[in-house]
């Protein structure tokens, strides 16, 4: 079989290709069967010499193929240094010639980001495959979904949550299922086996987090890197790691962008929560100070920068050094911040 699993969620993205693998065999059988390529060291021949091989002590292989869809996406520039891998690393004609012959005991899975519909090696795979080929998006939940996504982790964690409590706790973490899973982990053991309570919440889930971005996101605009790089360390102590990290921070540009056309068009005040897409006093103050303060240009260079990171991330760059990377490079922003209108 052959799997493509993309989308902006990652959290369900990962506890799909986990399910995929863990199908494999038990763990001690899954190390001799389960192989996975990045895409900066990607190539067919690589890809067969994993995949068209016969299963050690187990039914079935799985071959893991991270980030090599998104090299042929728009953040192409990065990629450069890629394609001296050679032409197989960017050939969907010659990729789907082999996975055509693919035997049936081996699965190849494709772990990407976000995927154009245009993608051209979506396209060739998902044609090419035919019956063979499921192709999953893994879409931010919408809140209603959010709500029930809350409500049904919490019991598989051994806790129990009430929809209001569950939807108060969707509204202020948003969609980040690694931050939420996070928080329903400790609000879990907090609570002891006793029902978790909107004032567990108040108590535990504060709107640190959304400080801390604010923070960063000033510091980035500001080229202060040295106060960027404790607010990061922060925010990972915090449990948004790596890749997460990196969505926390392109939300709030996302944000500062709309605000910023808010503020353009004059917009009026009660316009903007639904417009941002939070109820939040806080949040919506706050990003409408950084909207005043920063010209548009910055907020489009950190957009380029961040998609730079995110492509360097799923193509095998490690955390640290990519997040790293992105906080030194904020120095050649467009500087100024402009006075608050």
């Amino acid at each position: 079989m052959i799997y493509v699993l993309h989308g902006e969620d990652s959290f369900s993205a990962t506890e799909a290709l986990r399910g995929l693998l863990e199908a494999v065999g038990p763990e001690d059988v899954r190390s001799s069967n389960v192989s996975e390529l990045e895409a900066r060291e990607f190539s067919v021949d690589k890809l067969a010499a994993a995949a068209m091989v016969v299963p050690f002590l187990a039914d079935r292989r799985a071959v893991v193929v991270r980030g090599l869809m998104g090299t042929a996406e728009g953040g192409q520039r990065r990629g450069g240094r890629q394609r001296q891998d050679g032409p197989q690393a960017r050939s969907p004609a010659e990729l789907t010639a082999l996975l055509a012959e693919l035997p049936p005991t081996s699965d190849v899975v494709f772990f990407e980001g976000k995927l154009s519909p245009a993608n051209p090696f979506l396209k060739a795979v998902a044609e090419a495959g035919g019956e063979q080929a499921r192709v999953r998006e893994f879409a931010p939940l919408r809140r209603d979904a959010l709500g029930a996504w809350v409500s049904e982790r919490a019991a598989q964690k051994g806790g129990e949550i009430d929809r209001r409590t569950a939807s108060m706790l969707a509204e202020q973490i948003g969609p980040n299922l690694w931050v939420m899973d996070s928080e329903l982990e400790k609000l879990t053991i907090y609570c002891d086996g006793r029902p978790i309570g909107e004032d567990d919440v108040k108590a535990l889930v504060s709107s640190t987090k959304d400080a801390n971005v604010f923070a960063l996101v000033d510091a980035i605009m500001e080229r202060r890197t040295g106060a960027a790089l404790n607010s990061m360390r922060q925010l990972l102590d915090e449990g948004a790691a790596g890749p997460y990290l990196l969505t926390m921070v392109a939300r709030q540009a996302r944000m500062v962008a709309l605000a910023q056309e808010l503020l353009a068009r004059k917009a009026p005040p009660q316009e903007w929560p639904a417009r941002l897409g939070t109820s939040s006093d806080f949040v919506v103050r706050k990003t409408m100070e950084q909207a005043r303060r920063f010209p548009p240009e910055a907020v489009r260079s950190l957009y380029r920068l961040l998609l730079e990171t995110d492509i360097a991330l799923k193509t095998g760059t490690s955390d640290e050094l990519a997040l790293t990377e992105m906080l030194a490079r904020t120095s050649a922003l467009p500087s100024g911040a402009r006075a608050a209108r």
